[in-house]
């Protein structure tokens, strides 16, 4: 479903015990509010009250069905969650490769909204600075960028597929220089095959 109760978390720069001190709950309950908000299992009492206990309220509407939807930056984080959640990273990579593309391939589908609206963030930092360099790219010149897609540079080098070592040999070649300078290396052809 979404990673909203931990991305305010962060962004209020509460811990799980600080959260749960406010929801006098156990932290072991506050993780398992987080976990299945991702899972998509969360009942929306339980949602909204987390988030109060933060400052923030949710916001539900509806939108017409379409077809590029699945591509938004939005929908993109919760599946790369759920990805590396599930121990997938190739996963990960190819869905935020085929969401870039189809941004890239067809902008006019895209509303400013569609692209700016991100409520959550991917769980692990790396990846959330990958997706902010991948998606922001892919989003034509002629628009202005949402200020989350400005990538910040890793603390020191990152090979998202550093555990398969000819991986990692062809990422200290072929990175592209953009992602380089984010301490992010990851070969061009694994970008391309995703």
């Amino acid at each position: 479903m979404s990673d909203l109760i931990r991305t305010a978390r962060r962004g209020a720069g509460l811990t799980g015990s600080q959260l749960a001190d406010r929801l006098g709950i156990s932290v072991g309950a506050v993780s398992h509010m987080e976990q299945s908000e991702r899972r998509g299992t969360i009942q929306l009492d339980t949602l909204r009250r987390a988030l109060a206990a933060m400052g923030q309220e949710i916001r539900l509407d509806t939108v017409a069905r379409d077809p590029y939807a699945p591509f938004t930056p939005a929908n993109v984080t919760d599946e790369i969650n759920r990805a590396i959640d599930d121990d997938r990273p190739e996963f990960a990579l190819r869905i935020l490769t085929h969401a870039a593309s189809m941004i890239a391939e067809s902008p006019e589908r895209f509303s400013r909204e569609s692209l700016e609206r991100r409520p959550s963030e991917i769980g692990d930092h790396r990846w959330e600075q990958l997706f902010r360099a991948i998606i922001g790219d892919a989003i034509p010149d002629d628009r202005a960028r949402p200020s989350w897609a400005e990538p910040t540079r890793l603390p020191r080098a990152w090979y998202p597929f550093g555990h398969y070592a000819s991986l990692k040999s062809r990422a200290k070649e072929s990175t592209p220089e953009r992602l380089r300078k984010l301490n992010i290396l990851i070969d061009e052809r694994s970008l391309s095959r995703a």
